[in-house]
This record gives C-alpha cells, structure tokens and sequence, in this order.
C-alpha cells in the first residue's frame, strides 16, 4: 500500500536522482529503493547492474532514453495504453496478447474505452491491505490476479485510515485517507497510477492543510498549505 501523503517530485528533484543512481550502479553500488524513477528507468539501472563491471554505452545510452521518456511522458503513456488494450481485450473476452505484458510494452490495437467506467463499474471487491500482494512490476494483486477493486487499511480499533481504489493492479479511482479519530485527512483522484486534477490534505483538527492541483498527465501545477489556524503559508504554481 502506497502512501498517499507527500507531493510529486519536480522534473529537477528526478534528475537529480537520476544521475546519483547512475553513478551508483555504474560503481557496483546497486540501486537504491523509493527513487520516485518510473520502471522504464528503474528497469534499465537494473540492467546496467546485472552486467557490472562490464558495462557498455549501450547500457547506459539506454538508461538515459528511458528516464528521458519519464521527464516526457511517453513512458506513462505508453503504460495506460497498455492497460487500457488489456481492458479491451478483457471486455471481449479475448486472451491478453503476451507482447507488452510489462509497463514497458507497446500495445498492439488502439483501445476504443477508457479503464475509467470498469472502475467505477467493477469496484465490487473490497479487500483489506494484508490479502494483497505486489507483483514484479509493483502491481497490486490479490489472489493470483491484478486487483480491481478498493483496499482498506483499519487502525486497531477498526476505525478505517486508508481506502485506495485500483485497475489491473494499478492505483485508479479516488484515495482516501482518515485520522485516526474520524477526521478527513486526504482526498484525490489517481488516473492509471498518477495524481491528477485537486489534492486535498487536513490537518488532525480537520483544518485544510493543503490543496495540491495536478494536470492530466499527473504533473503538479499549483500548490497552496495553510497552518492549523487556518492561514495560508504557501501559495506556488510549480509548472
């Protein structure tokens, strides 16, 4: 279960740490873990460790086009598109093609539906967060299969804290999150694993703690905070 408190790296914030874990597995370091790199990335550093101390500018080369399309976009988009042909083939009840199993395929036919209505219809399965598991690719699944549905998260005295909604695995739908007295403690939608359109967080005295806006593509435009007396401490459009 991901946390949902906390902002979206900026682009600087990810080249920054692109180049730090460059350096580290080119050095026979390994890669570190939570870097904030999408998979594309993260799968091509693995490679160039896999083949230390041997490693070719092909290797690199290709770590460097793949964080390249995280900055761009065209990772994710390659991904919901991905997700999505699943979707169709499911639909149709048609076998899922093997090409572009991963987050890195390419589809083969456009879809014609967006996931959006199968989560909203197909939420029927609410599961808690220790029958489920992460697969390869940091996928959510629960029983042998991506999960599609809604996973709580309960403090020990049964008060729900965490409701997170998913597709083929993949967190799609509101993420909710509660004190532990009740109060509202964050509110937002996710589209195919990335934050878009008002973020919102409390503090535990159910004042607005801060109102984060995200474009389609899941990349922060504004960010605003207030303290606990309600005054605004921060007010930033970050793109």
């Amino acid at each position: 279960m991901k946390a949902m408190l906390g902002g979206q790296p900026t682009d600087d914030q990810l080249k920054k740490t692109f180049v730090a874990v460059l350096g580290e597995v080119l050095t026979g370091q390994g890669i570190r873990s939570c870097t904030g790199l999408d998979m594309d990335t993260d799968d091509a550093l693995w490679e160039i460790a896999a083949h230390y101390p041997e490693v070719s500018l092909d290797l690199v080369d290709a770590a460097r086009a793949a964080f390249a399309g995280q900055l761009d976009g065209s990772n994710a988009a390659r991904w919901h598109a991905d997700i999505q042909r699943k979707f169709k083939d499911r639909q149709e009840g048609r076998r899922p093609s093997a090409r572009g199993s991963g987050p890195a395929g390419t589809p083969d036919t456009e879809p014609s539906k967006e996931p959006a209505a199968a989560a909203t219809t197909a939420q029927t399965l609410r599961v808690t967060g220790n029958r489920t598991y992460m697969d390869e690719y940091g996928r959510t699944c629960h029983e042998g299969g991506l999960l599609t549905g809604e996973v709580e998260e309960r403090t020990d005295t049964g008060q729900i804290e965490q409701l997170s909604t998913y597709f083929q695995g993949v967190e799609h739908g509101r993420q909710q999150e509660w004190w532990p007295d009740g109060t509202k403690r964050a509110d937002g939608v996710t589209r195919l694993g990335g934050p878009v359109g008002e973020w919102r967080y409390w503090h535990a005295n159910g004042q607005l703690a801060e109102l984060v806006v995200f474009d389609d593509n899941g990349r922060e435009m504004t960010r605003r905070r207030w303290n606990t007396a309600g005054e605004l401490t921060l007010d930033e459009v970050t793109r």
